[in-house]
């Protein structure tokens, strides 16, 4: 049988971190600003985020960093925002299904700006196995999604359903076990892989 993934950004205990200018919208209302857009209209600054006694601590200072350039770049939208390589990865490995455009977003540090790719979906995929799924109760939104083999069997990425049109641009992003070893063998930093439940 098939293994699937949820896919995201590798987490750890000192990072860079994009970050959108202050006063920005959050992440699931600027979903639909985006919609016919193909370029945030911002641009994101990197910052070195750590967890310390105190919590989360923010600096300018990315010099004790050995990396600041992740191929799955972490950001303060929570949007997967991916390095050309994972985004040519990526797209070499669709079955062409998927209904996947992308975005693209400015991201400087170090003196230096990066273009990084943001991937959004054109249509809500079918993908779940609505019986084993689980659901808060009396509602659509999910616990913990069930996918349903048969449906995702003609996907290398796909995204969890979700109200609204939360589901264009999401963190929830899935991938096929085809997809996920391109991303290894390419050896793509940042990346995170959790099995995920289909049958």
């Amino acid at each position: 049988m098939s293994n699937y993934f949820l896919f995201s950004a590798k987490d750890a205990p000192e990072l860079a971190s994009a970050y959108a200018p202050e006063g920005t919208k959050l992440a699931h209302e600027l979903v639909s600003e985006f919609d016919n857009a193909n370029e945030l209209s911002f641009e994101l600054e990197l910052v070195k985020l750590s967890v310390g006694k105190e919590g989360l601590r923010k600096s300018n200072d990315l010099s004790s960093l050995k990396e600041i350039w992740l191929d799955y770049q972490p950001n303060s939208l929570a949007w997967p925002m991916f390095s050309e390589k994972l985004k040519t990865t990526i797209i070499k490995n669709l079955t062409g299904k998927e209904g996947i455009n992308w975005i693209t977003a400015k991201i400087n540090g170090n003196n230096e700006q990066r273009i990084y790719y943001i991937p959004r979906f054109e249509k809500m995929l079918d993908v779940l196995d609505t019986q084993k799924t689980m659901y808060v109760k009396g509602t659509g939104r999910i616990i913990k999604p069930h996918f349903s083999l048969v449906k995702v069997n003609s996907y290398n990425l796909f995204h969890q359903p979700a109200t609204h049109n939360l589901w264009k641009i999401t963190s929830e992003l899935y991938v096929s076990e085809i997809l996920k070893k391109a991303i290894q063998k390419e050896k793509l930093t940042g990346v995170a892989f959790e099995k995920t439940t289909v049958s």
